[in-house]
């Protein structure tokens, strides 16, 4: 998988004296402690985004289509399949952002306010999509906008029980997106390099949106490993915020996207479960309470049947039985897409 070129440079940590949990303390809020640490990763965040600060005009080919407004090619299915399937999860935008910002409330200072700067970044990613295609002539605009308007009625609800598992959703979640972006543009990219791009453009975002999600969790980690609990709890059971309208049409998309060539369960193991699990040093672990330490010997199943199906289709080397696979279900097909 290619690498998008940005992300954000690596924040020094700063130190944080250790709370004990004699009492087996499930870890779910984040710590007022780290507050300059977080302060940094915002303040990394907002210098990367503003050097590859961007508007949708500059992916938009508007030259090209005023002159010669009936040659463009249409996309393929499986391209516009694909294309389609990230706008229609990048409209639920408000919906999103309302979880979150609830969620998150009583959060340091930091993590609100990053939360507000990623919708503003976010913003752009439908607009580019649905302009393109709509500028293209890809697709039922009519159907496309009814499907939009459904999506956003429908709403988004969430069961994540604490912010700690806010962040290490949207960590994950960020990583299927860019991964599932750099995989569409690398389909569209013989029918359609500007698209392409503007694609890889998005994914740019993805990237620098999951680093900060991501050291989050690991400064979490770094000051105390029982915050592997709840990292479990997410990683084992992530789904996408699909809304209630578009869930039933999931299975399919899904389906045909990974048949013909776009995102697949083991580009999701690649490239969202093992750079996570390595960046967050998850085989380093020791937690000290019982309950962490069976959820970590829990999460070390679920990913060892992950490479074991995600091996399949892709020639990984599943892990060995020996890491106690026996019994355990395989993963959600829920989790291989946008």
């Amino acid at each position: 998988m290619a690498h998008t070129g940005v992300d954000a440079e690596p924040v020094n940590l700063i130190e944080a004296s250790l709370v004990s949990d004699p009492g087996g303390e499930v870890y779910l809020d984040l710590r007022s402690s780290l507050e300059p640490h977080l302060a940094a990763l915002l303040t990394r965040h907002k210098e990367a985004a503003a050097k590859a600060d961007w508007s949708c005009h500059q992916f938009l080919p508007l030259d090209a289509f005023r002159a010669h407004p009936r040659r463009h090619r249409p996309l393929s299915r499986a391209a516009y399949t694909a294309v389609e399937t990230a706008l229609l999860t990048e409209v639920n935008l408000p919906w999103y952002t309302a979880g979150l910002s609830h969620g998150l409330r009583g959060c340091p200072a930091p993590i609100q306010e990053f939360v507000r700067v990623w919708t503003s970044e976010e913003d752009q990613h439908a607009t580019l999509l649905e302009t393109y295609l709509l500028l293209s002539g890809n697709g039922d605009p009519a159907a496309r906008a009814r499907a939009r308007k459904a999506v956003i009625t429908a709403g988004w609800t969430h069961q994540l029980g604490s912010p700690f598992e806010g962040m290490v959703y949207t960590a994950i979640q960020e990583a299927v997106t860019r991964t599932f972006y750099l995989c569409t543009a690398r389909a569209c990219e013989p029918e359609d390099p500007g698209l392409a791009e503007a694609l890889r453009r998005i994914a740019k975002d993805e990237t620098l949106h999951m680093a900060f999600y991501r050291d989050v969790v690991k400064v979490h980690l770094d000051l105390d490993t029982g915050y592997v609990q709840p990292l479990a709890a997410v990683m084992s059971r992530f789904q996408m915020p699909w809304s209630a309208s578009f869930a039933g049409d999931f299975v399919e998309r899904q389906a045909y996207v990974e048949a013909h060539g776009g995102f697949t369960l083991a580009d999701y193991y690649r490239d969202v479960v093992q750079l996570l699990w390595s960046y967050w040093g998850i085989d380093r672990l020791a937690p000290r309470g019982e309950d962490a330490r069976r959820a970590l010997v829990q999460l070390r199943k679920y990913r060892s049947v992950l490479c074991k199906f995600a091996g399949r289709g892709d020639g990984l080397d599943a892990r060995p039985e020996s890491e106690g696979t026996a019994g355990t279900k395989p993963p959600s097909r829920g989790t291989a897409a946008p």
